[in-house]
């Protein structure tokens, strides 16, 4: 237990310096961003407001956890086992999702302050009406980021041992197909769709179920997922050779 609790200091701290960097670029584009559109009017008390943007460190999440070529082979390099190094990245994905989750919620807390004092209205952003933002439980929304940040990072950890084990084909396949999602499938999605004229009757339709899904269920989907990808992340992991 104590080489494993070694391995997630060890990696949090040279990964905490990747998020406080991460961190500051965010804050100081959102600054500059609001400063902008304040000045030219774009936003005002009648038609504006300040937006939750933080909740794209799930995304920073997913992509670090992905780092994985290195860590295996350090980590190994350490007498660790393959048992040791899943839960020592298993645990760190965990620590920054708690992390991230945390600063989702602060600055909910943040931006809907400001913009009352300012008397901005909440109209310009979806993610005002996004159902984890809608609701007044604090601690319900936390869950819901949590396990979605943690849902990604097993997903990432995954893709990261599976590059490892495969190679570069298997890389070069799974980024095709990802950026295929936005670049082919939504669009041909979409244009039968705007073809019948329905475009912005499905538009309305997504916005309400964003509204109303249920958070708490959802979460539980999520969880499930979740642990669906991280036992798939053990099993690769625990018969991964070594390059």
């Amino acid at each position: 237990m104590n080489k494993i609790v070694l391995n997630i200091r060890y990696k949090m701290r040279y990964q905490f310096a990747w998020a406080a960097w991460y961190l500051v670029t965010y804050l100081i584009i959102i600054f500059l961003l609001y400063i902008g559109l304040i000045k030219t009017s774009l936003i005002n008390t009648s038609e504006g407001s300040l937006v939750y943007r933080i909740w794209g460190s799930i995304i920073f999440q997913f992509a670090v956890t992905m780092k994985f070529n290195e860590d295996f082979d350090f980590f190994l390099t350490l007498s660790n086992t393959r048992n040791d190094i899943f839960q020592s990245l298993l645990g760190v994905a965990f620590g920054f999702s708690a992390f991230f989750s945390g600063l989702i919620v602060l600055e909910r807390l943040i931006i809907d302050h400001l913009n009352n004092i300012f008397g901005y209205h909440n109209i310009t952003d979806p993610f005002h009406f996004f159902s984890p933002y809608g609701t007044d439980n604090l601690y319900l929304q936390f869950v819901f980021f949590l396990v979605l940040c943690v849902c990604c990072s097993a997903f990432g950890l995954l893709m990261g041992s599976l590059f490892y084990r495969f190679g570069k084909k298997f890389t070069l396949a799974f980024w095709l197909m990802f950026s295929s999602i936005p670049m082919v499938f939504f669009p041909l999605l979409l244009w039968p769709i705007y073809q019948r004229g329905q475009l912005s009757t499905f538009i309305t339709e997504m916005g309400q179920f964003l509204r109303n899904f249920d958070v708490l269920a959802s979460s539980g989907y999520l969880f499930i997922l979740a642990t669906f990808l991280s036992i798939a992340s053990y099993l690769n992991i625990r018969r991964l050779p070594q390059k």
